[in-house]
């Protein structure tokens, strides 16, 4: 039934997903339907399961007595993969990306069919009675929530330099140096061995998806996320929409000059934003202080424990980190910028240097950017696989 919904009939169900349950006056007030429009619409649809009604209650617009509707949730699973250079991360989630179950584990075998097969046995192992899993393997604690849902779609997500690059038979094809992979059909291998349907997205953009219908950017119609890590991302929303951009652009906002006479980057920039704010610059200029290689994680380790050198460090990266917000939010007009990735710990270590540089650059006015950090967790990347396989289930559309 879901194939045959018409676009009327898929606004109600994503008002549903994001907003939770509603009355059908607070639904067609919202979506500028009539009452009758929304009762001939869903109908239908609660009477195949696809929503279900709630407890009586009073109608907070005219105090009538009803019973809200709201997606049955439970019902449709989402397989989410996230792909580093060496390990998948995976997750099954409900309609509402809710996790149900959870890991990651080291890539066997980088042939792209033996990811795809490893895909599946993550895929038939998360779907099982096993509660969701932590990172490391051993359970959290959290029910598996019943396994009466059926996976229905799954996403993909790759990074760095990974791109739908050009178009074979309307298949995307995937450039990922990373995985050693180069104009890869990964979508339908990953359909083929799956069983249901695939969506492969770039993944910062499925964080930027995950974030607007799930989390902090949810209920703005416009807001940036930014992340730090290995590389610097950079996704935009703008009006309810995910603004396209081709690699190109996402490669030139790493290399965003913030000071001319700042230290200098593999590809000869000097002050760009990789410069100060990857991971390996970190390791580099903590290294060049103390004398010997040193991990990013130990960096900020060390900065916490007051160590001097690297404390330095972490404080020189959170202000470039700031004027890198402030040069978003002054030229995209955002109000919002959402902070992820692995390297996001350093803006909570030295938060104070991050907002004296953010408010220097927007002409000293204090709070002008609203800047919210979200946790280091690579399941959360995961998860915006399963967000992009949802939306594509309940749009019709990539």
């Amino acid at each position: 039934m879901w194939d045959a919904l018409p676009d009327a009939a898929r606004s109600i169900v994503k008002e549903l997903i994001i907003h939770g349950p509603q009355s059908r006056t607070a639904l067609a007030k919202t979506l500028h339907l009539s009452t009758g429009s929304l009762t001939r619409l869903t109908k239908p649809m609660v009477d195949a399961g696809l929503l279900v009604e709630g407890e009586v209650v009073h109608d907070p617009v005219n105090g009538r007595p009803t019973r809200p509707l709201d997606v049955a949730a439970a019902e449709h699973r989402f397989l989410g993969i996230k792909l580093t250079s060496d390990r998948v991360h995976a997750v099954v989630t409900d309609l509402r990306a809710e996790v149900i179950a959870a890991r990651d584990e080291p890539i066997a075998d980088h042939d792209p069919e033996a990811v795809c097969r490893q895909a599946k046995r993550l895929l038939d192992d998360l779907s099982g009675e096993r509660p969701a899993g932590r990172s490391d393997g051993r359970s959290d604690g959290r029910s598996d929530g019943g396994r009466a849902g059926a996976t229905v779609g799954a996403g993909v997500t790759v990074g760095g330099n990974a791109r739908a690059s050009a178009q074979v038979g309307g298949e995307p094809l995937v450039d990922a140096p990373f995985l050693g992979w180069s104009q890869v059909e990964l979508a339908p291998l990953m359909e083929r061995a799956l069983g249901v349907p695939c969506v492969v997205k770039n993944d910062v953009a499925a964080l930027a998806h995950q974030h607007h219908w799930f989390g902090p950017g949810r209920g703005l119609r416009d807001f940036a996320l930014i992340t730090i890590g290995a590389g610097i991302g950079y996704a935009l929303i703008v009006h309810d929409h995910l603004v396209a951009a081709t690699e190109a652009d996402l490669g030139m906002f790493g290399h965003l000059v913030l000071d001319a006479s700042g230290p200098m980057c593999p590809e000869g920039h000097r002050g760009c934003a990789a410069a100060y704010l990857s991971s390996w610059s970190v390791e580099a200029t903590a290294g060049q202080g103390l004398r010997r290689a040193v991990t990013y994680d130990e960096v900020l380790r060390l900065a916490a424990a007051g160590d001097r050198v690297c404390r330095s460090v972490v404080r020189e990266a959170a202000g470039a980190l700031g004027r890198l917000i402030a040069h978003v939010a002054t030229v995209s007009m955002v109000k919002t910028v959402v902070l992820a990735g692995e390297g996001v710990e350093l803006a909570r270590l030295a938060a104070d240097d991050l907002d004296r540089a953010l408010t220097a650059d927007r002409r000293g006015v204090p709070g002008s950017v609203d800047v919210v950090v979200e946790a280091d967790d690579f399941r959360e990347w995961a998860r915006g696989g399963a967000v992009v396989a949802i939306q594509s289930f309940v749009t019709g559309s990539d």
